[in-house]
């Protein structure tokens, strides 16, 4: 009977010990609290991360103006600029890494070849953006996700390199952007 006493003893202790420390799981595990926009959806979590993938470039934008459709055209403006910024920095750590590998940092032609191509790039690939998502926070704030495939970058930077008027000096530039051509896919399949 004493075993039998012990063993139950035991085994509730036993039980208590695990039902503690699975109570303690839970409750360190922190919660974060749902949002609920104005129109009554709940916030999505592009809103705070950003998503990310190997043939698309993802931006947010934000604005709170007067009304929504203001708020929309400001909020898709403010996204744009982050896709702009983000190809130009590409482009522009393409053409550099890519020319100092070559030994022609002081070719200005080459130089101001790239700075040029690198504002058309930017242009010409914002041709392929699209607006994924739209959420309005509970102060009427509008949220927008756009996206624009990566290879829209690579087909600017072509169009934009072939654009670019040929002379004696610029040989040597076309010779060097259709390497930073090759360096540019490279950079944008590994990102």
């Amino acid at each position: 009977m004493k075993k039998i006493a012990v063993l139950s003893i035991t085994l509730i202790v036993l039980v208590l010990l695990l039902a503690g420390c699975a109570s303690t799981e839970q409750a360190a595990e922190p919660k974060t609290p749902v949002i609920i926009g104005a129109e009554g959806v709940p916030q999505p979590d592009w809103v705070n991360s950003t998503p990310r993938a190997a043939d698309v470039h993802y931006e947010t934008g934000y604005a709170k103006l007067s009304n929504k459709a203001n708020s929309i055209k400001r909020a898709n403006a403010d996204a744009k600029e982050k896709i702009s910024q983000w190809i130009n920095t590409t482009v522009e750590t393409v053409v550099v890494n890519y020319t100092s590998d070559m030994g022609s940092g002081d070719n200005r032609q080459a130089l101001e070849a790239f700075e040029s191509i690198s504002r058309q790039t930017s242009n010409n690939a914002l041709m392929g953006v699209t607006q994924e998502s739209l959420w309005v926070d509970p102060d009427n704030g509008v949220w927008v996700l756009l996206s624009m495939p990566k290879e829209n970058t690579v087909k600017a930077f072509e169009a934009a390199s072939k654009e670019f008027e040929l002379n004696e000096a610029a040989m040597y530039a076309e010779y060097k952007m259709d390497g930073a051509l090759k360096m540019l896919e490279e950079t944008l399949a590994n990102q």
